[in-house]
Order: C-alpha cells, then sequence, then structure tokens
C-alpha cells in the first residue's frame, strides 16, 4: 500500500473511501501510531482498522516498515481501534472518543497468538449449558431496549436486529398437516402469536414454552426461539433453537434460527457455520446467503465458511443483485487482504453485474467507488459516488464517500454539501432507530445457574 494513502473495506453494509493524508486540511481530525510488539519491535504490515460506531463505517491501513499507521478524517467522533496481523492476537480500543479537529496519538501492542484460542474462550466467558426438555432460564420481565447496552460494534448491532426479524419471517419448508381439529398445542402456539401482537412478550414466551412440551414440533419450537430472539433474549434463545435445531436437524430455517442467535449473542465463528448449514439444507433459498452477506459486510474478518456458499448464492441466481454484491464485496475483502489481482477483478466484475440487474442498489456503486480508490482510479471513484447517491439519494454512505472524493480533489464546497445531506440522512436514520428500539420491549433473562 503506498504511503499516506488510506484502503477502506465494507463495515455493517456502509463504505467508506480512501483518502490521500498528504492533502489533508489542518483542521481536521487526525490520529496516529505505532504498532509494536511485546519486545518492542515495530510491526510492519499489520492491518489497522477504524471503525465509526455511530455510522459503522470503517477505514484499513496497513503499517509502514517503522509500524506507523495514520488516519486523517474530515470529522471527528467514536471510533474502535482493531489492530490484526497473522501470527498475533488481534487487540484493539473500544470506545475511542476525539473531537472535531483533534489529533490523537495511540501505540498498540500485539501479543503473539500462542494459545490465543483457548484463552479468549476462557474470556469470552462461553458455557456449554447442559440441555433438557426443561429451559436452564427464566424470564425475569422486560425493559426498554434503549436502557440496555447492547453487544458490539454499531455495524454488528444493525445487523444482528435485521436478522432477528428476518428470522422471525422464515417460513417452514415442510409442508403443513393439520388435523381437522387444531391440538392443544396449536391453541397454545395461536395464543402465543395473539400475545406478541398485543405487547405481551412475557405471556408470548410463556405460551410457546407450553406449546412445545405438549408437542415438540419444529413449528413450535421455532415460534419459542423466534420470540425470545427478537426481544433480545441472549443465552435463552442459543438454548432454546439449539435444542430444537437437535430435533430437527433437517430444518434450514431452525439451523438460520440458531445462527442468527448465536450472532447475537456474540459467538460469530459458530453463528457463520450454523448459517452455512442452513444454507446446505436449502441451497435454493436466498435468506441464509443473504444472512451471510450481512455478517461479512458487519465484520473485519472473513467468515470461514462463507465463500463457497455466497459464490454458490451467485452461480445459482445470476440475475439476483444481492447475490453478485454479497459475493463480489467478499471477493473484494479477499483480494484486497491478499493482494490477489484476479479475485480483484472478480470483485469489480460481480459489482459490476449487481448494478445491471438492480440499478437502484446504491451500496454496489459505493463498493465499487472505494474499489477503485484502491487502485488511484480517481475518475473511476468519483462516477461510482455520484451515481450510488442518484440510484439511492438517502443512502447515507453515498454522499459520505462522494464528500470524502470531493474533499480529495480540492472542491471544498461540494464536500461540504454532501457531508451535510450525510448528517441530515444520518440523524433521520438514528431517529427512526431508537424510535424502534424504544417501541420494542427486551426480555430480561437469568441463567438458573445465578448467571445473567
Amino acid at each position: 500500500m503506498a504511503a499516506g494513502v488510506f484502503a477502506s473495506l465494507s463495515v455493517g453494509g456502509e463504505l467508506v473511501c480512501a483518502q490521500d493524508s498528504g492533502k489533508a486540511a489542518t483542521h481536521e481530525t487526525r490520529i496516529d501510531g505505532m504498532v509494536r510488539s511485546a519486545s518492542g519491535e515495530a510491526v510492519a504490515g499489520a492491518t489497522v482498522w477504524l471503525e465509526r460506531g455511530v455510522e459503522a463505517t470503517a477505514l484499513e491501513e496497513s503499517t509502514s516498515a517503522e509500524g506507523k499507521y495514520v488516519f486523517v478524517l474530515p470529522k471527528g467522533g467514536s471510533f474502535r481501534l482493531k489492530v490484526m496481523k497473522d501470527g498475533y492476537r488481534a487487540t484493539g480500543v473500544d470506545p475511542l472518543p476525539i473531537a472535531d479537529g483533534e489529533s490523537k496519538h495511540l501505540d498498540v501492542e500485539l501479543q503473539k497468538a500462542d494459545g490465543a484460542t483457548a484463552e479468549s474462550k476462557a474470556k469470552s466467558g462461553t458455557q456449554s449449558m447442559e440441555l433438557t426438555d426443561a429451559p436452564n432460564y427464566t424470564v425475569a420481565g422486560v425493559t426498554d431496549w434503549s436502557n440496555v447496552g447492547l453487544h458490539g460494534s454499531d455495524a454488528t448491532v444493525r445487523t444482528s436486529e435485521k436478522m432477528a426479524k428476518e428470522t422471525a419471517a422464515l417460513k417452514s419448508g415442510a409442508p403443513a398437516v393439520k388435523p381437522a381439529v387444531a391440538s392443544a398445542a396449536d391453541a397454545l402456539r395461536a395464543a402465543g402469536d395473539a400475545k406478541e401482537k398485543n405487547g405481551d412478550p412475557v405471556g408470548a414466551v410463556k405460551e410457546y414454552e407450553k406449546a412445545v412440551k405438549l408437542d415438540p414440533s419444529e413449528e413450535n419450537y421455532f415460534a419459542w426461539g423466534a420470540e425470545l430472539l427478537v426481544h433480545r433474549g441472549g443465552a435463552a434463545a442459543v438454548e432454546v433453537f439449539k435444542k430444537g435445531a437437535e430435533l430437527h436437524g433437517k430444518s434450514a430455517r431452525m439451523a438460520a434460527g440458531l445462527g442468527a442467535a448465536y450472532y447475537a449473542d456474540g459467538q460469530d465463528e459458530e453463528a457463520a457455520e450454523r448459517i452455512c448449514k442452513a444454507a446446505d439444507l436449502n441451497p435454493n433459498d436466498a435468506a441464509a446467503y443473504e444472512f451471510l452477506g450481512r455478517m461479512e459486510l458487519a465484520s473485519t474478518e472473513l467468515l470461514a465458511c462463507s465463500e463457497t456458499r455466497l459464490e454458490r448464492f451467485a452461480k445459482q441466481q445470476p440475475a439476483n443483485a444481492l447475490a453478485n454484491y454479497y459475493y463480489g464485496v467478499m471477493l473484494w475483502k479477499k483480494g484486497r487482504r491478499e493482494q490477489n489481482v484476479e479475485e480483484i477483478r472478480s470483485a469489480e466484475a460481480h459489482l459490476k453485474k449487481a448494478i445491471e440487474c438492480d440499478a437502484t442498489l446504491g451500496e454496489a456503486y459505493v463498493q465499487l467507488g472505494i474499489l477503485y480508490n484502491a487502485q488511484g482510479n480517481w475518475p473511476g471513484a468519483l462516477e461510482a459516488f455520484q451515481k450510488a447517491v442518484a440510484a439511492k439519494p438517502k443512502l447515507g454512505v453515498g454522499h459520505y464517500n462522494l464528500s470524502l472524493e470531493y474533499r480529495r480533489l480540492g472542491e471544498m464546497e461540494k464536500a461540504e454539501q454532501e457531508m451535510s445531506v450525510y448528517d441530515a440522512v444520518h440523524k433521520a436514520d438514528e431517529a427512526a432507530i431508537e424510535k424502534e428500539r424504544r417501541e420494542l420491549r427486551q426480555f430480561v433473562t437469568v441463567l438458573k445457574d445465578g448467571q445473567k
């Protein structure tokens, strides 16, 4: 990577452009530092991610031969810094508040990766819960969602919320065989549906639990787990979906539900594994692939199993814009990290195909702009960002990237105009999200061993 140039990737569905730090204005925000090993030696070629938590956007930089990195930003905010390099444990700082125009120096120490897997599991506190027909938790009540901390970065949280809602809407792939008179379990599940609709989620989850005890069917288990997931039941949702997946191993939506529950609980590797299984169980259904695509967008890491599944998605549904977009983003992440020219070319081709399939998919234009910026194709990047906001005028990340591109070209008036549009769009989006969160009540669950 050339000195003074940031290359950017996508996080949480939002993407940011590269910027030449040599042209930064004196009042712009600056974050720099040095990456060292535990012995104090400079670590060259480490990947440094700076994620802006509010916008769920990120910049990527590689450390120089002296282990140095630098980011120059048009405005301040609350950031997360993550540093990664093969053979070392990933580390970071969260949150990292910095004001507009402020400069901050931050040195980072990387530890060797030996034994990291066991230690990270110990730190995470992940436990296996013995599953029985009786749940290992109790629902202690509900609370306003806005009063509780949410897991992970803003990108992860938003992805988790979207996946939870879409999981609840998944339909069973099995044919419905119903007796003439609804069973008692069906009546309990219907009662749970009614209570959820009437704003009584605690009552709903109790009805679903009763239904499972009478009839541990796929439909009843899924309704129970989905109710917990939508209301952020945490480990309880994992427990229910895990038991349901054990009993109904051929259910793609049960596997997807368990994956979404793992993701909401912060267990990303397990989540990806289960979502990939769901894609394998029902390879012609787009739902699991779209979950994987969103998870790729929200992750700084490449998901272990997503490449083959997203490739299959693109091949099976070549006219599907999202299939091409998600596969293109994954190829861009992989090609960029490995400096693989062929994969980057393939990423560009799939992003262009996504636009051919859906000319309103502004996100694909943004990703193309990022790709062109990394190649030094400034006219191509500018055109892509302009097309992004034309295709989707309320796409905040499009205006954000276009503002940075105008700033790089020295067209400050246009840059400020685009940043003003971005600010307005972002505030409206944040208000809508907060309103939805306030209206959605969250379960307070307590594990029976006393852990929360």
